[in-house]
């Protein structure tokens, strides 16, 4: 916010002019208005800040004085807070109550407490926030508390145009109303909405003939269903005509065909782009001789050649060869076996293997 022009002291500004509080007054706007009510007396000085804070401090007894008095009186009440006035001679509480409460008993016990003058006020729900709520769940203080002045009302119909979910537990604030930040962007969705074709009717695009189906607000597109069926999405600067005629049946094929006519050519001309590329020749780089002298110089000063790895070769024992070689051998031997056998037979069987017995040994007697 721009300074407040006024008369300066080495504190700052002291008072300011009219012009300047009208230009303020502009500029807040109808949504944060600013009030005369009220009369400045003076500067507080340090005795006034510390009736403040004495004040402070005894508002919390009388909070709780007021509250077990409540209790034994058996009201339908609930206290909020408590206001001490700077100078004493008048306390303000502020209750929230269902029904409408006679509670002439509780400010006579009061008043015979305290010797001052008492009010009662009973507020609502958004004001009690007002009041005691300190902060929000995105981390912000309560606007209510922050800097709205008038609270003015929140309705579903805002929480269902800006698409918000519509469970109450999370478009509700600590006053367990809708949050007061729906009504903020209301006015910026409902300027949005308005450049929206309507649902149900009929517009025309440079391809495409078709009914709304549905609307995004914030990203200004919208989804027709075309002759065929089909869903397109197409941004709202592409509408032509709005609210057109329904088309006939023949309207529908000729602009169907037209359609298609369009996308062959737009499928033609890309392939054709897509040949051109390939078919361009590449940039031959320069020549070793037809580089500058000074370019070769910085470039072998900055770059080194890269040395090529020798791959490294596995010593081979010599076990391991003689075994590779003999199980090669072997297994040469064998294949011509098979050939061999496959040749003089149709279809060879496996041989079994008979197992040698071995001779008893020769004893003493020789049979005849």
């Amino acid at each position: 916010m721009d300074r407040v022009e006024g008369d300066e002291t080495p504190y700052g500004a002291r008072h300011i002019t009219s012009e300047a509080l009208s230009r303020f007054v502009e500029a807040s706007g109808e949504n944060y208005p600013f009030r005369r009510n009220g009369r400045v007396l003076r500067l507080a000085n340090q005795q006034d800040l510390i009736d403040f804070r004495h004040l402070e401090t005894s508002a919390r007894e009388e909070r709780a004085y007021c509250r077990e008095q409540i209790r034994a009186l058996n009201l339908p009440m609930r206290l909020v807070a408590a206001e001490h006035m700077l100078g004493g001679e008048r306390i303000v509480f502020y209750f929230t109550a269902d029904i409408r409460v006679d509670f002439r008993a509780l400010v006579r016990n009061l008043a015979g407490q305290f010797r001052t003058r008492i009010e009662m006020r009973q507020v609502g729900a958004r004001d009690e926030a007002r009041l005691v709520a300190d902060y929000e769940r995105c981390g912000q203080r309560c606007c209510c508390r922050e800097f709205l002045k008038d609270l003015k009302p929140v309705s579903m119909r805002m929480a269902k145009v800006q698409k918000a979910t519509l469970d109450p537990t999370k478009i509700s604030g600590r006053c367990g109303r809708l949050m007061c930040c729906l009504r903020y962007e209301d006015d910026s969705y409902e300027e949005l909405r308005k450049k929206l074709p309507k649902r149900g009717t009929w517009v025309r695009t440079e391809m495409h003939l078709g009914r709304v189906v549905d609307a995004q607000i914030l990203t200004q597109f919208v989804r027709l269903a075309i002759h065929d069926g089909t869903l397109v999405a197409v941004p709202v600067e592409e509408i032509l005509e709005r609210n057109i005629e329904p088309p006939t049946e023949e309207e529908m094929r000729s602009h169907a065909a037209r359609q298609a006519t369009a996308q062959r050519e737009e499928a033609r001309e890309a392939v054709q782009r897509e040949a051109q590329s390939y078919s361009a020749p590449a940039q031959a780089s320069p020549k070793p001789e037809d580089v500058p002298p000074e370019e070769a110089a910085i470039g072998d000063e900055h770059v080194a050649p890269k040395k090529r790895r020798r791959p490294r070769h596995r010593k081979k024992s010599s076990g391991d060869s003689a075994g590779q070689t003999r199980s090669q051998a072997q297994a040469k031997a064998k294949s011509a076996g098979q050939t061999a056998s496959s040749a003089g037979q149709g279809n060879p069987k496996k041989k079994r293997r008979r197992r040698r017995r071995k001779k008893p040994p020769n004893s003493g007697s020789t049979s005849s």
